[in-house]
This record gives structure tokens, C-alpha cells and sequence, in this order.
């Protein structure tokens, strides 16, 4: 005699309160996303605390004394630093906090920002484009029990990162109501950005377009803050108030802190979280409100192959990013006859960057590094990529035909390292003609192509670590935006910090060009190292177990 067994269900209640109560099992799904980042919050936690630290201490030994900080403050107040670092307040009286606030909080809300968004893609967006979030709603959970709980998740992140920074500047002498304030602005900043990922999740039905959308308006917030602040001394323009990043700065941390500005950013923050509630619900699940163009029975011939494929998938991220890159290089360029003017007004300054050619050739060291950290981020987000197409389990997919890992893996890296060496050559070529039309000087754009080119090595280390840490633990490649931001640091804070804390770099070791001498020894070395990474990452990837 043969007994069936009927299949368990779920009780009628819980399944009626799963459909009746939106955010049933919120506290389970919560509970599984916190751990799932357990360890990628301590890692950015560690890393951004440890970097605030390590430069503020650096800060306050090099400049002691009163001129020294003068000095500093007639430099930030230039053009270009505005720019890249902020408006610059208590520049009258630069103080050691005044000094954190106005050139380090930036450098700690950019990283806070990325990791907001991140973390809200990958519970949001991703989870549910590779099939996890279908599995979970079939279980007695709300509709919008996975968003809160991504946003949990990018929430206590950014709480744990802005908490062990106060707590690292307390550790310094710096006026605990002034590190609040600087704090407080980087949580908000990483609040708003995870509500416009929130928001960007329900638009695409894929990760890496959200992801994408993300990073979009990442730049174009950096951009609004960074022409309003030049156009407007102490954010007194307009564009900076669209900014995120003008209202944390607006708190003026260390000089006279406000605290209003920061009801700004939570405002807009929940508005993007209403709004992603609001949408989830006018939607599909495993769809976006933007619908996908269908496409073609057939593939075009030029749309046949590996190349193709990833060249289209990856499309989105190539041009969000390039445009990013290639506008800040546009603006450093417009820039340059203001910064060198200004250099050259004040004797103080002349005699730290020289004059002449020597200032404008120490500027555009400085701010090449700057575009080589931004496109060493696009081809970590490169990898990233592949990482998703793995979990997404159609990696597993292509590699059960005729494709070998090394064909499948060696073009998404490819298209991934060559698109980002690209956008770092044509940011080189369009600061250097915005450059050559500003200092009435041509020749600038050979000087600043060639300054470009010489980043490349470096770039490629960072996208060979990136395709080591896959191939290795693929689960920690979030620690490599860890590492680049350390990269940034030490690339922008350099000279600041204790000797050997830059060791770990690829770009220490490249010359500095314009600024330095051309030396062939370190570039084919730095261009070994990375080399030898991406070697060591291809041979990983071949004896690891690919998601299926």
C-alpha cells in the first residue's frame, strides 16, 4: 500500500495576512539583510573611521601653527579647491576642525554614498532580479517588507560608519559639538542617497541599471554642489542648495554649527522613501516601471558573441560614469587660468607650488589622480557586474555551452578595463583642451593626455585586485571599494599622512606628471603588478565552483 503526503501549507491566516498586511515579516527580513552585511559594515565602518583619523592627525602635525594654517586656508579658498573640496568656511580663522570639515567630510560622504547605494541595489533590485525576492514573497511576506528592510540595512550601515567616525574624532582634539555636526551631515547624506536608490530600484527591472541610476545622480550631485560653490562663495548659490552635499557642508562644522540644514536632506530622504513605497505597488514583481524594449527575434551579426553581450549590458554603467568623469575633467580644465592666478597673487603660495607652469603643472598632478580614482571606481563597478551575472545564475547558464571560464570571464573584464582606461584618456584629452583654452597654452593637451596615459597602470592594478577578490571570496568584493577609497586618500592627502601609509597605492609609485619627471622603470613595474593580478585571478576563477 502506497500513502501520499499532502504537502504542507500555509495557514489561511498567515496567508491572508500576507496579503492584507504590506509589511508582514519585515522583522525576519531584516534580521537576514543585517546579517548578510555584517561584514561589509564593519569593513566600510572600519576603513572610513580609520581614514578620518589617520588624516586629522596627519592634519595637525603639519600645520601646528597658526601661519601654516593661514596659508592652507588662502589655498582652499581657491577656485579649484572650492571645487573639489567645498565652499570653505572659517577660512578667516582656519582651525585643525575648520580644516577637517571643509577638505576631509566630503572625501567621507562620497564613500558613505556609494555604500548607501549599493546596499539598497543589492536587497532591492538584485535580489529580486535573480530570483531570491520571488522566493521570499511566496512565503507570508508584505509587498514592502523587502524594502524596508533594504533600507534598514543601508540605514544602519551608514549609522554604524558615521558613529565610529565621531567616535574617532573624539579621539583627536577636535570639539565634539563641531564632530557631531560633520557627522550628522555624512548619516544624511547617506540616507538621502539610499532613499534615491530606493527609488531607482523600481524603475529598472536590473541591478546594475539601478545600481547605475544611483551613481547618475551621485554625479550630478557632486557637479551641482561643485559649480555652485565656485559661482557662489559659502553656498550662497542655488545650485549648491539642489545638492545633498551642499546642505551637509551647510551644517558649518567646527565654525558655527547649524543644525536646519540637515532637516533638508532627512525631508528629501523621506519623500524618496514614500515614494518608493508608492511605487512598488504600481508595479510587477521581477519588473521595473520603465519597460524594456523588446528586442529582435534574432540578434543583429554585431550583436553575436561574448563581446557584444557584455559591451550592450554594460552600456548604461560605460556612459553614466564616463560622462561623470569626463565633465569633472572639462570643469578642472575650465578651472586651471583661475587657479594659477590665484597661486600667483599670493606670495605664501608661490613659494609652496612655485609659479608659472610649476603651479599649474602641481594643480593637474593633483587633480589627474583625482579622475584615475574615479575611473579606478567604474571598473570595480566593472567587476561587480560580472559578480551579478554569476548570482543571477546565467554565468552558469553561458558556461554550460561551448564557452570557456576564460572566454567568459576575460571579456566582461575586458570590456570592463578598456572601457575605464578609455574615460580616463578622453577626461585627459577634454581637461586638456579646456585647459589649453583657459591658459591660452595648446600645448597643454599633449601635457595632460600624456599626464592621463601614465594612470593607466594604476587603474589596472585596481581592477586586477577587483578580479582577485572575485575569483578568491567573490562574497567580499565589497571590500575593494574599501581599498579605493584608501587609494583616494592617499592619492589627494598624500603628503599629509605618515610616511608609508600611501605603500599600498599603485599610483604612489607612478610619477606625478605633469608636475614630475617621466620615469619609464615604475610604469612597466606598476603595469607587471597588475599583470600579475589579473593572471592570479583567472587562474582562482578557474578551480572555484561557479553559482548555479
Amino acid at each position: 500500500m502506497t500513502t501520499t503526503t499532502a504537502p504542507a501549507r500555509v495557514p489561511a491566516a498567515a496567508e491572508r495576512s500576507g496579503r492584507d498586511d504590506p509589511l508582514v515579516g519585515t522583522g525576519a527580513l531584516v534580521r537576514v539583510a543585517l546579517r548578510f552585511d555584517r561584514w561589509r559594515i564593519l569593513v566600510w565602518a572600519v576603513a572610513v573611521a580609520g581614514m578620518v583619523q589617520v588624516s586629522v592627525d596627519a592634519l595637525a602635525n603639519v600645520y601646528a601653527d597658526p601661519a601654516t594654517r593661514a596659508a592652507r586656508a588662502t589655498l582652499i579658498s581657491s577656485p579649484a579647491a572650492t571645487a573639489l573640496a567645498g565652499p570653505g568656511y572659517g577660512l578667516g580663522d582656519y582651525t585643525l576642525g575648520a580644516m577637517t570639515a571643509n577638505e576631509i567630510a566630503l572625501w567621507v560622504m562620497l564613500p558613505v554614498a556609494i555604500m548607501a547605494i549599493l546596499a539598497v541595489t543589492r536587497h532591492l533590485r538584485a535580489a529580486e532580479e535573480d530570483g531570491r525576492l520571488e522566493l521570499v514573497r511566496s512565503a507570508p511576506v508584505g509587498r514592502d517588507a523587502p524594502v524596508v528592510a533594504g533600507l534598514v540595512a543601508a540605514v544602519v550601515a551608514t549609522l554604524a560608519v558615521g558613529g565610529l567616525t565621531f567616535l574617532a574624532l573624539l579621539s583627536t582634539d577636535l570639539d565634539p559639538v563641531g564632530s557631531a555636526a560633520m557627522c550628522a551631515g555624512v548619516v544624511m547624506v547617506g540616507l538621502v542617497f539610499a532613499g534615491v536608490s530606493a527609488v531607482a530600484s523600481q524603475l529598472s527591472s536590473h541591478g546594475r541599471t539601478a545600481s547605475s541610476l544611483g551613481m547618475a545622480a551621485l554625479g550630478v550631485a557632486f557637479l551641482l554642489r561643485a559649480v555652485g560653490d565656485v559661482r557662489g562663495p559659502e553656498s550662497t548659490s542655488v545650485l549648491t542648495w539642489l545638492s545633498p552635499f551642499g546642505w551637509a557642508q551647510a551644517t558649518r562644522a567646527y565654525v558655527d554649527e547649524r543644525w536646519w540644514p540637515l532637516l533638508i536632506g532627512v525631508a528629501f530622504a523621506a519623500l524618496c522613501v514614500a515614494v518608493a513605497f508608492r511605487l512598488v505597488g504600481r508595479r510587477d514583481l521581477g519588473t521595473g516601471l520603465v519597460p524594456e524594449r523588446l528586442g529582435r527575434p534574432a540578434a543583429r551579426p554585431a550583436l553575436a558573441g561574448m563581446a557584444a553581450l557584455t559591451l550592450r549590458r554594460q552600456t548604461g554603467a560605460i556612459v553614466s560614469w564616463g560622462i561623470a568623469i569626463v565633465l569633472c575633467g572639462a570643469l578642472i580644465g575650465v578651472l586651471a587660468g583661475a587657479i594659477v592666478d590665484f597661486i600667483e597673487d599670493d606670495a605664501t603660495l608661490g613659494e609652496m607650488f612655485g609659479s608659472g607652469t610649476d603651479a599649474t603643472a602641481g594643480a593637474f598632478a593633483l587633480y589627474t589622480m583625482f579622475l584615475a580614482v574615479m575611473a579606478a571606481s567604474y571598473v570595480v563597478t566593472g567587476v561587480a557586474a560580472v559578480r551579478h551575472e554569476e548570482v543571477a545564475t546565467r554565468g552558469a547558464r553561458v558556461l554550460a555551452g561551448p564557452v570557456s571560464r576564460w572566454r567568459w570571464l576575460g571579456t566582461q573584464v575586458g570590456v570592463a578595463g578598456v572601457a575605464g582606461l578609455v574615460i580616463m584618456l578622453v577626461s585627459g584629452l577634454v581637461m586638456g583642451v579646456t585647459a589649453a583654452a583657459s591658459l591660452d597654452d595648446p600645448a597643454q593637451v599633449g601635457v595632460l593626455v600624456g599626464a592621463a596615459a601614465v594612470t593607466l597602470p594604476g587603474i589596472a592594478c585596481v581592477l586586477g585586485l577587483a578580479v582577485l577578490v572575485y575569483a578568491v571570496a567573490p562574497r567580499l568584493l565589497g571590500v575593494v571599494w574599501a581599498y579605493v577609497a584608501y587609494v583616494g586618500v592617499v592619492g589627494m592627502f598624500g603628503e599629509l599622512l605618515p610616511d608609508g601609509s600611501d605603500a599600498l597605492s599603485p599610483f604612489t609609485y607612478l610619477p606625478g606628471l605633469p608636475a614630475d619627471e617621466m620615469a619609464w622603470s615604475p610604469v612597466v613595474a606598476v603595469t607587471a603588478v597588475a599583470a600579475v593580478l589579473l593572471a592570479a585571478g583567472f587562474a582562482a576563477f578557474r578551480r572555484r565552483d561557479v553559482v548555479g
